[in-house]
């Protein structure tokens, strides 16, 4: 075999990895997000303020981005594809998340919502995308299902405790996974498909913000509020979202659909050294499940 026929292999395989690796971030910044969250409620934040931090600073971040692209057909993505984009993994989507959090028992989330992301994503990109997905990978699928599950219930009959209020989280996932399909169909800029997101959902909630927030809490602590700010609208909006759609571009929507459920995952082991949390025998299983299922899924055809 000549030297050049080598070279479209190894740019696939150059690819690959820079896919997982984008994926990774995403997980990884997600789960700081929700570490950070979490400390934010207690501060006694609620989920219209965090949401709409979130999405009026990414707004604020992006807009020179798209002025310098030209803001009147959103940098070249439309104002329409703009508003799809922004239904999957904006505002809506993130209301839909906390507002079932507040309903439910806290570990069904974490569960009901990353679990559609990856089977959504798999099952839209086939039948929409026609994008193949063998056996091996849906199983694959199935097992970090079963490690997140592990992980998040630490043993617990979840399913027992099921609730009509975990539809909220079912939504939530369809709505991400039709966000990661779009992406893929669209073949859009991994940055420029993130700032539309972040322009039409800060147009949406920047009146929220002014009207709607607890501006005794939000000017109580500054320093803690502009934290928040940056967690919500720098990490979660930007750095997350930006590197999940380059996921999406490099690997494909099914794959990169996998990638939403290490957040758990990877919340439980940043609890060890920021929450002095150590996991169960029963997390650590999971926690083996879900990476062996991740590796499985991403080396699959």
């Amino acid at each position: 075999m000549s030297f050049t026929s080598t070279l479209p292999s190894v740019a696939s395989n150059n690819s690959h990895l820079r896919g997982i690796g984008f994926g990774l971030i995403a997980a990884s910044a997600w789960s700081f997000y929700t570490v950070a969250s979490r400390s934010a409620v207690e501060a006694g934040f609620d989920a219209v303020d965090l949401t709409a931090l979130r999405y009026v600073v990414a707004g604020l971040v992006f807009l020179p981005l798209l002025l310098s692209r030209g803001l009147k057909d959103l940098g070249g993505i439309g104002w329409r594809r703009g508003a799809a984009l922004s239904l999957g993994a904006g505002p809506l989507f993130s209301l839909l998340y906390v507002f079932g959090l507040s309903v439910t028992p806290y570990a069904h989330g974490p569960v009901v919502s990353p679990s559609v992301v990856t089977l959504a994503s798999i099952l839209l990109a086939a039948v929409v995308l026609h994008e193949r997905v063998s056996t091996s990978r849906w199983v694959a699928a199935s097992v970090v299902v079963l490690g997140l599950y592990l992980v998040v219930s630490n043993g617990a009959n979840l399913l027992v405790e099921a609730s009509p209020y975990d539809f909220f989280f079912v939504a939530s996932g369809v709505l991400w996974a039709t966000y990661t399909v779009l992406l893929r169909n669209w073949q859009l800029d991994p940055v420029l498909a993130t700032a539309s997101v972040a322009i039409t959902s800060a147009i949406v909630m920047l009146p929220v913000l002014v009207f709607a927030a607890d501006w005794t809490q939000l000017l109580d602590d500054l320093l803690l509020t502009g934290f928040h700010a940056i967690m919500q609208g720098g990490v979660a909006a930007g750095i997350a979202v930006v590197a999940f759609s380059k996921a999406v571009a490099l690997l494909g929507a099914s794959k990169a659909g996998l990638f939403p459920s290490l957040v758990p995952v990877i919340a439980v082991l940043l609890g060890i050294p920021i929450l002095d949390e150590f996991p169960s025998v029963v997390q650590i299983v999971g926690v083996a499940l879900a990476s062996i299922g991740l590796i499985m899924a991403t080396m699959s055809k």
